[in-house]
């Protein structure tokens, strides 16, 4: 729990050249209707403007720190989530935004949750393009309310995609981060997904049915940058989840899971195949 005059909730941005879109996710988490937090901004020692807009803030609940030299994804998510001074804990990429009422929403479920039973909340979210207009509304993979960690796990790979949602959809108790291996990259497109699988261990997952956030895609994203590495680096993840027998996934799962996987991404890397030559025509590049 945080201490006295410590904020309840500590938003955290692991940034890397994201001067194009910084100022409006920064902006969001200053508009929540829930005001108690810090928000940490650990700059990857960008190349481009990012530092300097994200120190244009003149508010006394933001920090802001730049790498010496680049950590990449990996290091530099684990700094973000190192010294945080909050009960909860969400990350949040350098490009996407929460909408109004996220932080009061989330928070309330983990507050309300007396037994501490709930390991992570998570909200349905919106896709955005890079100006912000909504590419789909909400998505909604899983239904509302509390889930057993078991039956989450075997949908995500009978799903063969992430159906909890990126960072931004989560919230979750600062005090589990000593019982989990941090954020990795090993497999680098499902390092969100991985830390959402070690908390699950350690308790229930609670979605609320509503978008409470939105996720941008555009040529500048991680997503967009592992590109045709999806499929093959989802089937890692799948096979490395099954081989833990406390997840009780089974043949049948993996064999509907590698179906959707391929499903999943060549639907997904035509889609960013196609939105970026059209963003590239919209620019004149």
């Amino acid at each position: 729990m945080s201490r006295k005059g410590e904020p309840l909730v500590t938003v955290t941005i692991p940034m890397y050249n994201n001067e194009r879109f910084i100022r409006q996710t920064i902006e969001s988490i200053l508009s929540q209707t829930y005001s108690n937090f810090e928000l940490l901004v650990y700059d990857d020692n960008s190349s481009d403007c990012s530092f300097e807009i994200a120190c244009s803030f003149r508010d006394p609940r933001i920090r802001v720190v730049k790498n010496k030299r680049n950590l990449g994804p990996e290091g530099n998510w684990n700094r973000a989530v190192r010294d945080v001074s909050g009960k909860y804990v969400k990350l949040i990429c350098g490009d996407d935004i929460l909408y109004p009422e996220c932080l009061e929403k989330q928070v309330a479920v983990l507050e309300k949750d007396s037994r501490k039973r709930i390991s992570l909340v998570c909200s349905q979210r919106t896709i955005i393009d890079p100006d912000g207009k909504p590419i789909i509304k909400k998505i909604n993979l899983v239904e509302k309310g509390r889930h057993n960690p078991t039956d989450i796990i075997r949908k995500i790979i009978r799903m063969g995609t992430n159906i909890l949602g990126e960072p931004v959809c989560g919230l979750y108790p600062a005090a589990l981060l000593p019982f989990t291996n941090g954020y990795s990259a090993r497999v680098p497109y499902t390092i969100d997904l991985d830390f959402w699988m070690q908390l699950l261990k350690l308790g229930e997952l609670h979605m609320i049915d509503e978008p409470l956030c939105a996720f941008r895609i555009s040529d500048e994203s991680w997503s967009s940058r592992i590109g045709d590495m999806r499929y093959h680096q989802f089937i890692e993840f799948m096979e490395q989840t099954a081989s833990e027998k406390t997840f009780e996934v089974t043949d049948l799962d993996m064999f509907i899971g590698k179906i959707n996987c391929a499903v999943h991404s060549m639907t997904s890397t035509v889609g960013f195949k196609l939105f970026a030559g059209t963003a590239q025509e919209e620019g004149g590049l």
